[in-house]
């Protein structure tokens, strides 16, 4: 008896909400129609042909032939100044290199790279009695479409002063070592962010 009170219950509820005198809901004049297919089968006419490709994604990480060496102390990226910066930035973080300082605006990173092993017990526990690692200034330049980077070493002394005088001491010793270290990450193992 009780599923039939609730069957007539839930039927008078369904006729009551189907019912109604607004005539906005009769109308369907306004109603967006289909489209008429005239064919079922496209003619010869009608076919078309995409040849468009999508470009593909590098199989690649690196730059590859977009970054070359000019000299031991220099090389020189293929794209203009704010695109290299970020890229150069990238690799430097990528290589384990630590950026200490930078000044954009004058082309500048002063990096640091610990090149002692500090990867067993003793090597970590006496590295506070061994000398600080040298401080190298990278020199970052427009030059037309493309940007040279520099490399140089500085003292921690020399670090305030050549931002402030734009001329660092010039010195080969590790700086060829760092700089062949971040061409070889551009060039073969950077990777997208």
């Amino acid at each position: 008896m009780r599923v039939i009170v609730k069957s007539l219950l839930l039927i008078g509820f369904l006729v009551s909400c189907g019912t109604t005198e607004e005539s906005r809901y009769r109308d369907t004049e306004s109603l967006e129609r289909p489209p008429t297919v005239t064919s079922s089968s496209p003619s010869r006419e009608q076919r078309t042909v995409d040849n468009s490709s999508i470009p593909r994604k590098k199989d690649s990480t690196g730059l590859g032939s977009d970054v070359y060496l000019n000299s031991p102390l220099q090389f020189t990226i293929k794209q203009p100044f704010s695109d290299a910066w970020n890229t150069l930035s990238r690799a430097l973080k990528q290589s384990g290199i630590k950026i200490t300082d930078h000044e954009r605006d004058k082309g500048l990173y002063y990096v640091t790279q610990d090149t002692a092993d500090r990867t067993s017990f003793f090597a970590k526990a006496t590295a506070f009695l061994s000398d600080d690692p040298a401080i190298y200034l990278l020199t970052v330049k427009q030059d037309g479409e493309e940007t040279t980077v520099t490399a140089t070493q500085a003292n921690a002394s020399e670090q305030s002063s050549a931002a402030e005088n734009d001329a660092p001491h010039p010195s080969a010793e590790g700086a060829e070592d760092l700089l062949q270290l971040l061409f070889n990450t551009l060039r073969d193992k950077l990777e997208e962010e």
